[in-house]
C-alpha cells in the first residue's frame, strides 16, 4: 500500500510541502503541465498566489538577459505561457482579477520597438483563450484602451501579432459578440488604417499581413 501510495503521488506534491519553494523548482518537474491540467489542487493554489502569478505574467513579457542559461531564457517562459493558458478555471479568473495582471500583459503591445516574437506569441496565445473563454470580458477591456488598434496595427509585421488581429476578425462562437467586434473595428476604420499604413518601401511581410486582413474583412 505504501508503494502504491508513492506511485500515484507526484513530486511535486513533495516540493509544495517543502517551506518557499520557487515557481522555477516546480518548472524543472517534467510533469508540472499535466499536474496543472489534471487540477492537482495544492499546485493551482501555489500559482495563483500573487506573486507566483506575478512572476509568471513577467517570464512571458519581460526579456530575460543575454547571459542567462537557455532553460531561463527558453524553458521558463515557455512553461508559464502554457500554465497561464492551460485553461484551468481558478488560473483564468485570477488572470483578470481587477485587471492587475492582464494590464501587464497589455502593456507589452505598448513597445516601441520590434516585439520579441516569442514573447509575441506569448501575448496573442493569452488573448486569444480570453477571446474564447471569456470574450465579453476581452472585448470591453480592448475597447476601453487608448488606440488598442493603433498599437496593434504598428506591429504587424509581428506574426503572432497578424495571428491575434485575424483571430478577432474571424471570432465566430458568440454571435453577439462577433457582431460587436466587428462593429468597433469598422468604427475604428480598420480598412482605412491599412490602407494609410501600404508604402513602396515598407516590409514584404507587412505588405503581406495587411493584403491578408484587407481579404478577410471585406
Amino acid at each position: 500500500m505504501f508503494w502504491r501510495y508513492n506511485a500515484l503521488t507526484s513530486h511535486i506534491d513533495t516540493l509544495l510541502d517543502k517551506e518557499n519553494v520557487t515557481l522555477h523548482e516546480l518548472m524543472d518537474e517534467d510533469d508540472i503541465l499535466q499536474e496543472c491540467k489534471g487540477q492537482n489542487n495544492k499546485l493551482i493554489d501555489f500559482l495563483v498566489l500573487p506573486h507566483v502569478m506575478e512572476e509568471l505574467v513577467q517570464l512571458v513579457t519581460c526579456e530575460p538577459g543575454e547571459d542567462v542559461e537557455d532553460k531561463v531564457k527558453y524553458k521558463y517562459p515557455n512553461i508559464a505561457c502554457e500554465l497561464l493558458t492551460s485553461d484551468v478555471p481558478q488560473i483564468l479568473d485570477k488572470l483578470v482579477e481587477n485587471n492587475t495582471y492582464i494590464d501587464k500583459i497589455y502593456n507589452f503591445l505598448l513597445c516601441e520597438h520590434q516585439l520579441n516574437p516569442l514573447l509575441a506569441s506569448f501575448f496573442t496565445k493569452v488573448l486569444g483563450l480570453l477571446l474564447v473563454r471569456k470574450p465579453d470580458y476581452l472585448f470591453e477591456y480592448l475597447v476601453a484602451k487608448d488606440d488598442f488598434l493603433g498599437h496593434l496595427l504598428t506591429h504587424l509585421g509581428t506574426s503572432a501579432i497578424m495571428d491575434l488581429l485575424m483571430r478577432l476578425i474571424t471570432y465566430d462562437p458568440v454571435i453577439s459578440v462577433k457582431s460587436r467586434i466587428l462593429k468597433w473595428l469598422d468604427d475604428e476604420n480598420l480598412v482605412e488604417k491599412l490602407v494609410n499604413l501600404v508604402h513602396v518601401d515598407q516590409a514584404e511581410e507587412v505588405g503581406i499581413s495587411q493584403y491578408t486582413i484587407l481579404f478577410c474583412y471585406m
